[in-house]
This record gives structure tokens, sequence and C-alpha cells, in this order.
């Protein structure tokens, strides 16, 4: 794969993060602090430099074959809603997936339809066997997600990070490549 791969799905774009997202995604992410409850590393308040960072490990995760983040866009706009990747694990064809999308697209089906659209790409071009992702027992939404793109729960993960000065559950939810098609 020599260029960053285009993912289409009938009312989304995912494709590479580029400079002129910045002022999307800071509106959105310094939003509200939901973002960074719901997520191990991003931060709150979202700066510069933390979309200078993810730019960044966009790029480099592309450059390294470890990793693929995409912008999610509206297709009707072509506008930054939100982002999803797959960090990879190569020698045992694996990744995780995380994802977040801006507060006025939720409860609207776009997060389930970029994860499905991931899932498939995982699948079918990087070849990959499994496909994972965690969620903060806190956040049963982000569950549902993965439920409705056929992920099963793995796994309840007890005091699995350190967030805050608390020691956070998390559940894991998967998807093997035979289970997919």
């Amino acid at each position: 794969m020599q260029n960053f791969p285009e993912i289409t799905t009938p009312r989304l774009i995912l494709n590479q993060p580029v400079e002129s997202d910045r002022e999307n995604l800071l509106l959105y992410l310094n939003e509200t602090p939901e973002f960074a409850e719901n997520t191990l590393t991003m931060p709150f308040p979202y700066t510069d430099e933390s979309a200078d960072f993810w730019f960044k490990l966009a790029k480099e995760g592309f450059e390294n074959r470890d990793g693929f983040i995409f912008a999610i866009r509206e297709k009707s706009t072509k506008k930054l809603i939100g982002g999803i990747g797959l960090h990879l694990t190569p020698q045992h064809k694996k990744a995780e997936v995380g994802y977040w999308l801006a507060k006025p697209f939720w409860n609207k089906g776009y997060v389930t339809e970029a994860l499905a659209a991931v899932l498939k790409f995982g699948f079918e071009e990087v070849n990959l066997n499994k496909i994972y992702a965690t969620y903060y027992a806190h956040n049963p939404a982000s569950g549902k997600v993965m439920e409705k793109c056929g992920m099963k729960n793995e796994a309840l993960l007890k005091d699995e990070y350190l967030k805050n000065g608390k020691f956070l559950d998390v559940n894991r939810f998967c998807i093997l490549h035979s289970d997919f098609f």
C-alpha cells in the first residue's frame, strides 16, 4: 500500500487526517471533557500540541506500517467529525481499534458505520486475524457500538488502567476474522 487508504461508506469518508482538520479537531475535543474521561490517552483541554501529536501519530503509523489512523468525515461536507484507528501488532496479526466522534454527531449511527468499515478493512486489506477494543465500564454506549459490529465480550479486565489517580476496569471486546465473514 503506497498511499494512505480511503474508505467510503454510505454516509462517511474515512481517510488520512490533514492539517486543515485542526480547527474542527480542537473545536470538538474541547467541547466537553467526556472524550478525555472515556479514552485512555486523550487530554483535556485538547491543545495544538495534542493535535500535532495526533497528526504525527497518523503519519508515522502509516509510514511504519503499524497503524492506520483515519479521520471520520461526513460525506456531504467532507469535514472532520471524528477519528478511528487500528493500532497493529503485526507479529500476532491483530490490532486494537479505538474511536471518538464529535458530540453533535452522536446517536446517528456514524461510529457503528465507521467501525464496521474499519473492521472490514483490517481483515481484508491488512490481513488481520483479530481486532479488539476496550471501553470503560462507565461508557456502555461504546460497548453497544462494538456489539452492533459483531464484536463479542472477551473479558472484564479489573483495575486495568490507572487514570486520574483511580484504577479503572475495562471491558474488552474482540472479533476474529473467521467470525467476521
